[in-house]
């Protein structure tokens, strides 16, 4: 600093120190709506544009650090809101806003992110029907990912039960929407896979607005349905409703109800298909046995069988003889096909676990999450059960837990 003529004369360092100081102390961090103009993303990864409306505009610079959690790909021309703090770049004597976070503004933002992580995803491969695991025709375990408490797992479980009796629903609990949301959901795929007793899982919620079906639209998400291992149905919201974990998953469901059907077959079109097989097996037999008959009779009307003597005895004798072992034959067939369904036909009653109830069994699960309860370490003291025989259920509280002779609990 220097004096001439009694005035008071600054360096330029000096002047931009100044203003350096009073911007950055009388500027909180805050949000700032704008167009991106000139954006460039470096090769060092740091982002530099400007923000501008009508009548000015503001110089921004992204580091990289903070820009690797966006979920859009920014360019010039699209309406932001920027999240940071504006400092002076003392080497040019510029002020600029240094962000640290972003997303698209106005209208239609979750839209835009939404369209964004969609193109990506998909320009990845993880949409193609190449990647697509089919369902096991006859699953015995299926994981449901979806909230304990929503109507979604009730139904799942309903819609599987009436279907497929003999199939264990297992429940993983997950928060479906909230700031744990993804974490829980992407967490559940990972246990199921590590697991690995699941046959097929069912990941879903009831339906809701774009806001509350965030987490199904999320990248970790989207990758934990991708690479598990086992095949996964989406089952979010309602039919109108898309998501990106319906775009990835191996089958999606239109609605949660929709997902049980989807993953069981239904018990009484297996028992219609059967009576149907054995129909047309029996038919086939006796059309069998029509062609054979008529072929001997032809072959007794035939010019050698009128021959005199004893070559017509001895044909005749090995006729009877052929058509005895033919007719044993067909028998035994018919009668092989027939024990088949019908063990086939009582495998499939004994399946049906009311069959199994009426003889005085029950099952028990616990209260509100409905979870079977398999061993005495499932309940304690006071815990609240229900229990399901042949024409109901009632609820119990447990007075006590006694351990079976022989056994810890």
């Amino acid at each position: 600093m220097h004096k001439m003529q009694d005035e008071q004369i600054y360096s330029v360092s000096e002047v931009t120190a100044r203003i350096k100081a009073v911007l950055e102390t009388s500027l909180p961090v805050f949000w700032v709506e704008g167009e991106m103009s000139n954006f460039v993303h470096h090769t060092s990864g740091h982002m530099y544009f400007s923000l501008k409306d009508e009548k000015s505009q503001l110089p921004c610079v992204m580091f990289k650090t903070a820009n690797r959690g966006l979920t859009f790909v920014p360019e010039s021309g699209m309406k932001v809101a920027a999240w940071g703090r504006v400092k002076v770049y003392e080497p040019s004597g510029r002020y600029q806003l240094y962000v640290e976070t972003m997303k698209p503004a106005g209208i239609g933002a979750l839209a835009a992110a939404f369209e964004e992580l969609k193109r990506r995803l998909a320009a990845e491969g993880l949409f193609d029907a190449e990647h697509k695991k089919p369902l096991p025709r006859f699953p015995r375990t299926v994981a449901v990912v979806t909230s304990a408490t929503g109507a979604a797992v009730r139904d799942i479980i309903r819609v599987v039960g009436e279907r497929f009796p003999s199939t264990r629903v297992v429940v993983v609990p997950a928060p479906v929407q909230g700031r744990d949301a993804v974490s829980g959901i992407v967490r559940a795929i990972e246990l199921i896979d590590e697991w690995g007793e699941a046959d097929v899982a069912i990941v879903g919620r009831g339906g809701g607005s774009l806001e509350d079906l965030m987490a199904f639209n999320d990248e970790a998400v989207a990758r934990a349905i991708f690479v598990a291992r086992i095949p996964i149905v989406s089952a979010v919201g309602h039919e109108i409703d898309t998501t990106i974990a319906d775009l990835v998953s191996d089958r999606r469901a239109a609605t949660p109800s929709n997902a049980g059907e989807l993953v069981v077959p239904d018990r009484r079109d297996l028992a219609r298909s059967v009576g149907s097989l054995r129909f047309r097996l029996c038919g086939a037999i006796e059309s069998g046995l029509d062609r054979l008959v008529d072929r001997t009779r032809t072959c007794a009307r035939a010019y050698a069988f009128r021959l005199p003597g004893e070559l017509v005895d001895r044909l005749t004798q090995r006729t009877d003889e052929l058509t005895r072992r033919l007719f044993a034959a067909i028998t035994a067939r018919q009668n092989t096909a027939a024990t088949r369904v019908e063990r086939l036909t009582s495998e499939l009653r004994l399946a049906d676990p009311s069959h199994i109830m009426a003889r005085g069994f029950a099952a028990v699960s616990l209260v509100p999450s409905l979870t079977p309860v398999r061993s005495i370490g499932d309940v304690s003291d006071g815990s609240e059960v229900r229990v399901t025989v042949a024409d109901g259920s009632f609820d119990c509280e447990v007075q006590s837990v006694a351990v079976k002779p022989g056994r810890t609990s």
